[in-house]
């Protein structure tokens, strides 16, 4: 099954009861028995539920369990109250402060496995939904919305740790004759196949999204110039040797990359590396399309340009 248990209570006798019926189902069980060693307990064993006893020693599970919903970190990650206290105030506590669930000592089995699969279909499920309102439905890149959060937040962050960052923005040429000859099917396709050829280029720690229509952004950290280049280089050259079938024809596309990149001493926006991305995008564009153009500012005459390189 792969799913991880935390159990917290300060009883061994009641770990060790219910340690066995959660091995008997192939979880996996970790426990502690001090409210004291919950949350470096979750950190280090990343649960996919955590089963909480009320009373503990150190703090009381009301307690921890408040510290894991105040932790965004924490914040979907199932909890179930484990309590001999069977008064209705009690419930009415645990699901007021965030806890999903709660079990009344003595545990039967069957309740305890029902209410685990029941927790973590719900975890799953809010999962999904916060994937939905994350991602792009048709590439799986993050949206547009989020992959210009996420720029902001890798600009704040390298601007504190001084280092560089690069914007690139992506745009397929002549798509719209692609939608007018082969239909929005085929063109979704195309926008696919871009979009997989780019994640398998970049560094698994890049950020890749779906800027809008047949655009992508991306965001890449700590980078000197001429690997930014370099990348761009790369993606467009992958792309502009990826064969498209659409409707029996083998149809090949191009790219036009506009970048912007920062080094750590340029004091510009996240805003203002958009823009000037955007700018050099066009600027590829004018120049005949499937070339690459990186920006260091505004300032054209500080330009940096890749060779361009047409098929």
């Amino acid at each position: 099954m792969g799913r991880t248990v935390l159990i917290a209570d300060d009883s061994k006798l009641n770990i060790l009861m219910i340690t066995d019926i959660l091995k008997s189902e192939g979880y996996e069980v970790y426990s502690v028995t001090s409210g004291l060693e919950v949350m470096d307990a979750i950190k280090k064993y990343k649960p996919d539920i955590v089963l909480l006893d009320v009373v503990m020693p150190g703090k009381d599970g009301f307690t921890v369990c408040s510290e894991i919903k105040c932790n965004y970190q924490f914040k979907n990650l199932p909890v179930i109250m484990v309590t001999a206290r069977t008064e209705a105030k009690y419930l009415k506590i645990a699901l007021e402060i965030g806890a999903f669930d709660y079990i009344r000592k003595p545990v039967d089995a069957i309740e305890v496995i029902a209410r685990i699969k029941s927790a973590l279909r719900y975890k799953e499920h809010q999962e999904k939904l916060e994937e939905m309102a994350m991602k792009d439905g048709l590439t799986g890149l993050y949206n547009h919305a989020l992959l210009i959060e996420l720029l902001a937040k890798e600009h704040s962050k390298q601007k504190r740790l001084r280092g560089s960052l690069a914007f690139l923005m992506i745009d397929i040429d002549y798509f719209k004759k692609v939608n007018d000859t082969y239909g929005h099917l085929k063109g979704n396709e195309v926008i696919k196949g871009v979009a997989n050829i780019m994640m398998t280029t970049i560094r698994e720690g890049d950020i890749a999204g779906r800027y809008g229509g047949e655009e992508f952004g991306i965001v890449l950290s700590n980078i000197t110039l001429d690997k930014v280049i370099a990348v761009s280089e790369r993606i467009r050259r992958r792309i502009a040797l990826q064969s498209f079938s659409l409707e029996g024809q083998t149809v090949n596309i191009t790219v036009s990359i506009g970048a912007c990149y920062k080094s750590p001493d340029n004091d510009i926006s996240h805003m203002d590396m958009i823009k000037i991305a955007d700018e050099a995008m066009y600027e590829a564009k004018r120049s005949g399309r499937n070339n690459v153009k990186v920006r260091t500012s505004l300032a054209k005459e500080e330009d940096e340009t890749s060779s361009d390189k047409k098929q």
